[in-house]
């Protein structure tokens, strides 16, 4: 081909500029990573805002008005304590206090503190997300500090023994398990019975309890998270997913009809291959099932994708709530190809807590063999899962993932150590994250 001089000197520098741009490109390509999450709240240890009335076993701020922002009670903070130590009838061991659950409604930032041990004041807790404290702020018990103490001397066996994780639906609704054990190791004690509790957020009161039948659960049955598929438009008739991490199946419960079933398959089972755990200088054995369950959007036949896992695995799976919200589907002996598996995140992927960032179907993974929060768009083969952010020091165990609205909240909590070293308490052990999900996936494959 023929070209003049002016053309080939703008063709040649054409070429010039983008062997130039391309070389550039080229540099600044492998700088570019994840901008993952960043600190939001950092313990050393766990404490909380005491009662004012430390002489007395039962705090005032029962007596509140609820006349506050949010439906909050004006005077939750004005009758707390802000001291260190607490009241002689409170049985605090700091030590024994370790969260395991976080979750976020307007101002406030959900803790859960499960009783593992004895001393531990109070199970379900939050932290206001404006507070002007970011390090070692103390947890305020939620609704108050009568419906936390334990052991409960109300008479009405009515108080929260011990939460691991909390769910938030758009009613603007609490829900969780109260598995009623204190579970001091070797002595393992059910106090009351395991119970699905709903609050209203605007007033701060239980409006539900259900108590699970017995003949749904196991001698090694725990319900450590629960999962709710509802929207703004269909609160009455609002589903929850229960896994039994422990004993190995899942129990849906419908509100409509105030009632639950469990479902059976071996999806559900931990991985033999896969319960070798390596944190924190630590080698152990886990044999954690189903752990956590995430939904995605409406599908055209108007139900959800759940997705799911187990701890002790690798592998994830799905199944249509089209299946999980009729009893008899769902309890049949034999699924046939109801249950899918997607595929095998590969070695070293176990993950505890996973949510879903519904738009865009990414989800954050809380991959607890590689102390790091991972994500995955299930657009995309299961082949392209990739780190949003890792840290061998201050990401160990993550317990907690959480989408509220465009953000994703991590908690941390270095939990290996707390079972088998000793935690220091002079250096942070307990960390809450947080980022808006289009950051965090900044330079990932989700």
């Amino acid at each position: 081909m023929y070209y003049s001089d002016e053309a080939g000197d703008e063709l040649k520098f054409d070429i010039e500029m983008r062997l130039f741009f391309l070389a550039i490109f080229s540099i600044a390509l492998p700088t570019v990573y994840s901008v993952g999450v960043n600190e939001d709240f950092t313990w050393t240890r766990i404490s909380y805002v005491w009662p004012n009335d430390r002489g007395n076993r039962v705090s005032r701020q029962s007596k509140g008005s609820t006349n506050g922002v949010n439906g909050e009670r004006e005077n939750q903070v004005e009758n707390l304590d802000t001291s260190n130590s607490a009241p002689p009838s409170i049985d605090y061991q700091y030590v024994n206090n370790i969260p395991m659950g976080a979750n976020v409604w307007k101002n406030k930032l959900f803790i859960t503190v499960p009783r593992r041990r004895l001393g531990v004041p109070s199970t379900l807790n939050y932290i206001r997300l404006d507070s002007s404290q970011k390090h070692n702020v103390p947890l305020i018990p939620y609704p108050n500090w009568n419906t936390n103490l334990y052991p409960d001397t109300s008479g009405r066996n009515e108080n929260f023994c011990s939460v691991y994780r909390v769910g938030i639906d758009p009613c603007d609704r609490l829900w969780f398990v109260d598995t009623g054990t204190i579970e001091i190791p070797g002595n393992r004690t059910q106090v009351i019975p395991t119970t699905l509790i709903i609050m209203n957020l605007q007033t701060d009161r239980v409006i539900q309890r259900y108590v699970i039948p017995q003949d749904q659960l196991r001698t090694t049955t725990t319900l450590a998270s629960v999962t709710i598929d509802v929207t703004k438009d269909t609160c009455d008739n609002a589903f929850a997913y229960l896994p039994d991490l422990g004993g190995y199946g899942l129990i849906v419960y419908s509100l409509k009809e105030n009632r639950s079933w469990r479902v059976t398959h071996n999806y559900f089972y931990l991985e033999s291959t896969s319960g070798e755990f390596q944190i924190a200088g630590h080698n152990f054995q886990w044999n954690d099932g189903v752990f956590s369950v995430e939904l995605t959007d409406t599908q055209p036949d108007g139900y959800r994708d759940m997705f799911f896992h187990s701890m002790a695995g690798t592998h994830m799976y799905k199944v249509s709530t089209r299946i999980l919200r009729n009893e008899t589907l769902a309890t049949r002996s034999y699924h046939e190809t109801d249950f899918k598996e997607v595929g095998d995140r590969g070695p070293r992927s176990q993950t505890s807590s996973a949510d879903l960032y519904k738009p865009t179907g990414t989800l954050f993974l809380g991959l607890v063999n590689q102390n790091a929060l991972g994500c995955w768009n299930i657009k995309q083969p299961l082949s392209t899962i990739s780190i949003v952010q890792k840290d061998d020091q201050k990401m160990i165990y993550p317990s907690d993932v959480k989408i509220v609205e465009d953000k994703v909240y991590l908690l941390t909590n270095t939990m290996p150590e707390f079972l088998y070293g000793r935690l220091n308490y002079d250096q942070v052990n307990f960390r809450v994250w947080s980022n808006r999900v289009d950051d965090a996936i900044n330079g990932t494959r989700c």
